[in-house]
């Protein structure tokens, strides 16, 4: 069996989780012995290297990567501007199945689901970030993603109803999430929407996690991903805070940018907090000496599909800390896997309890033992297999 995954992002030009993604389906494809092609894309800043074609070739797997101008939305502009080339490349290696992600593969999929079956995996539901932008505004959010989730929503939901119509199988990654887009969509549509939760790349995550030499120092919270209000990034604040002055020794490190990082940081500043590093993007070593540093990971969002950060560092054994919210529940087995709060207040309590009093390394091992178990990439594939082998033509 030959796939082809359209996706925009892919390592290392991706921002959120849905390049993580489609290199872990990739690579899980790949060991399963199907042959893989990605296309995808990376951002050009040069109008003389529109035209430039990246190929890397690995076991299995070959990438195709075509330029995109770096600039919202990202994900149409990679489409329009190479979807003579994505048909014409798709046409010749003659796939059994065509892969897309949600709001990369509309409009491209008009042409595309001629060539062969389509499947479309969702991350996000455009109602949900529609509600939430107008939460947002009011209580400290940023005017970018009001205008991105909320004045775009028109926009975005006409794409997803639209790979929905076009594909053959559509995709939730949790079971959230498929109630989202059962309810955006027709009656027609419901019964091509199927939930598969996001898996790891074990193999690979335990070799770029054992590459830093750096000692476990389980003396951190870490925070990674785009700061925005969604995310729950102002309340990392409210936190540091309660923790400084109960006097918890814990530091607070964040990963990521967006468009409250200087409110973040001014925050940080006007609170006189010790407690908090702000690092900026980053990949690599530096991340992954954070992680090493943390004994837990805080996903203080008000809204999340299948956050990669919290399947990842559940692998690794890393303590999740989260809302007591749907999202949460269930990758967590209903928050026994985690520690789960109803506010800031029940949030920086647990934490004092825990790091103070609880047998952290024992709930570490029960946390790795069940993530790697459920979420092993093999579990992800098998269920995809049956899906491709479902539309296939051949």
């Amino acid at each position: 069996m030959h796939v082809v995954i359209l996706s925009a992002e892919y390592p290392p030009f991706f921002i959120g989780g849905v390049g993580s993604f489609v290199k872990n389906l990739a690579a899980g494809l790949g060991k399963e012995g199907v042959k893989v092609t990605v296309i995808s894309g990376y951002p050009s800043f040069s109008r003389a290297k529109l035209f430039d074609v990246i190929e890397e070739k690995f076991p299995n797997i070959n990438i195709i990567r075509y330029p995109y101008l770096n600039i919202h939305p990202k994900n149409a502009i990679f489409q329009l501007l190479n979807l003579k080339r994505l048909y014409e490349t798709i046409k010749k290696i003659n796939p059994d199945v065509i892969h897309g992600q949600g709001a990369s593969t509309f409009p491209a999929s008009i042409k595309l689901k001629k060539l062969a079956p389509l499947i479309v995996t969702f991350h996000s539901s455009p109602k949900i970030n529609k509600t939430m932008g107008v939460y947002s505004i009011l209580r400290g959010g940023s005017f970018y993603d009001f205008k991105i989730n909320v004045l775009g929503y028109p926009v975005s939901s006409f794409i997803y109803k639209k790979e929905i119509r076009d594909s053959e199988v559509a995709v939730a990654v949790s079971r959230i999430l498929a109630l989202e887009l059962m309810e955006e969509t027709s009656e027609a549509y419901k019964e091509k929407i199927y939930k598969i939760h996001n898996c790891i790349d074990i193999e690979t995550l335990d070799k770029e996690y054992n590459s830093c030499n750096l000692k476990e120092m389980n003396d951190a919270i870490l925070f990674a991903g785009r700061m925005i209000w969604i995310k729950g990034t102002l309340l990392l604040i409210r936190l540091a805070r309660l923790l400084q002055r109960e006097k918890i020794s814990l530091k607070l490190i964040i990963h990521g940018n967006g468009p409250l990082s200087k409110t973040v940081a001014r925050k940080i500043q006007n609170y006189r907090l010790t407690n908090v590093e702000l690092k900026g993007f980053s990949r690599g070593e530096q991340f992954i000496s954070s992680l090493k540093r943390s004994g837990f990971v805080i996903i203080p969002s008000y809204y999340e599909a299948c956050p990669m950060i919290l399947l990842e560092s559940m692998c690794l054994g890393k303590i999740p800390v989260m809302f007591n919210l749907p999202f949460a529940n269930e990758f967590t087995e209903n928050g026994k896997y985690a520690i789960l709060a109803n506010n800031v207040n029940e949030m920086a309590e647990k934490l004092k309890v825990a790091y103070l009093k609880s047998d952290l390394k024992n709930f570490s091992n029960r946390i790795r033992s069940f993530a790697r178990k459920k979420y092993d990439i093999k579990n992800m594939v098998s269920k995809y297999l049956v899906l491709y082998r479902k539309i296939s033509r051949n």
